[in-house]
């Protein structure tokens, strides 16, 4: 858990304005107006100041890693600092209760923290307020602070969110926690604004999607119009020898797409040059079976020009076998 502090509490440590400007170069973070992030220990004297603050347990320190993964510790951020200001029927929700939760999105939706209440809705800045009430039940307490159940907050996220933005927890929820698209059904009520969105990305979610870029992945093949993509299929050669498994293939068309994340070749236990060598036998393979293959990066996830050219390998191929 981030360790903030306010203004109000430096002020009441006597930490100077000097020794405060250099911290905000150095160790703290200011989140929003008065509010701030400790964000790592160092050993400067303006540190003394605020040393004992970190002597309670479960403390950790933001991490970026200069990529999109940033701006899910930035809105995290963000969240820690609001925990102190909730009311008393309020609850942490949509993708603020995600994180909360430890899921792991591609896209965010909203750089704001979404809390639930059941007074009114309001938006500012950093901030956005859904008025809905909250069933006892729809609201876990273990996690610190009140929070949206896993179900919950994966229903408001389908009604309220893109589909990019939805599907990949939705996928990630059936395959890591276990929760059933059974459960989510019954909170996408008839009449709730954005439930036709809701129920496409409940059947475009799976739990065979194995991480969350290939479920973005199957949000946009659903954009592009390209149909028939089946997750995790088994390659055979001709011989009846094992392949491996697809990440998507095209039955008909003989078209398979694979998405490579930076773990499949760096978190190999024989490190990434053998991982890339066994790619490429296997892609090489997979052609000797009749197939077209195309490897994604997850930057290729966000080009719709691969995409099309998916879309129009797939349309040429079954032009040909129905000719």
């Amino acid at each position: 858990m981030f360790r903030t502090v306010t203004r109000v509490e430096l002020a009441e440590l006597d930490m100077p304005r000097a020794d405060l400007a250099e911290a905000l170069d150095c160790c703290l973070e200011k989140v929003r107006r008065g509010h701030f992030i400790v964000k790592s220990i160092c050993s400067h004297t303006h540190f003394d100041t605020i040393r004992h603050l970190l002597s309670g347990p479960g403390i950790t320190f933001p991490t970026f890693r200069g990529d999109i993964r940033d701006d899910a510790e930035k809105l995290r951020m963000s969240i820690a600092t609001r925990r102190e200001s909730l009311l008393p029927k309020d609850a942490f929700s949509h993708m603020s209760a995600a994180l909360l939760h430890g899921l792991d999105p591609v896209e965010l939706g909203t750089e704001k923290v979404e809390i639930t209440r059941p007074d009114y809705s309001r938006s500012y800045s950093d901030l956005v307020f859904y008025a809905r009430d909250l069933a006892e039940d729809d609201v876990d307490r273990t996690l610190g602070s009140p929070v949206t159940t896993l179900a919950r907050t994966l229903a408001d996220i389908a009604l309220d969110h893109r589909l990019e933005v939805s599907v990949p927890l939705i996928s990630e929820g059936l395959r890591e926690r276990h929760i059933s698209k059974e459960a989510l059904r019954p909170k996408l009520a008839p009449g709730r604004r954005g439930r036709k969105r809701a129920l496409l990305a409940l059947e475009l979610a799976s739990e065979l999607h194995e991480s969350a870029a290939e479920a973005f992945c199957a949000v946009k093949f659903h954009r592009h119009g390209i149909t028939g993509m089946t997750p995790q299929v088994t390659a055979y050669s001709s011989t009846g020898v094992f392949i491996g498994r697809n990440d998507f293939r095209q039955e008909e068309a003989r078209v398979i797409v694979e998405v490579h994340g930076v773990g499949k070749y760096y978190m190999h236990p024989d490190g990434p040059d053998t991982a890339a060598r066994q790619n490429h036998q296997r892609n090489m393979n997979l052609i000797n079976a009749g197939f077209t293959v195309f490897n994604l990066t997850f930057g290729d996830l966000f080009r719709p020009q691969i995409f099309e050219q998916i879309k129009k390998t797939i349309a040429q191929a079954l032009g040909q076998r129905h000719q």
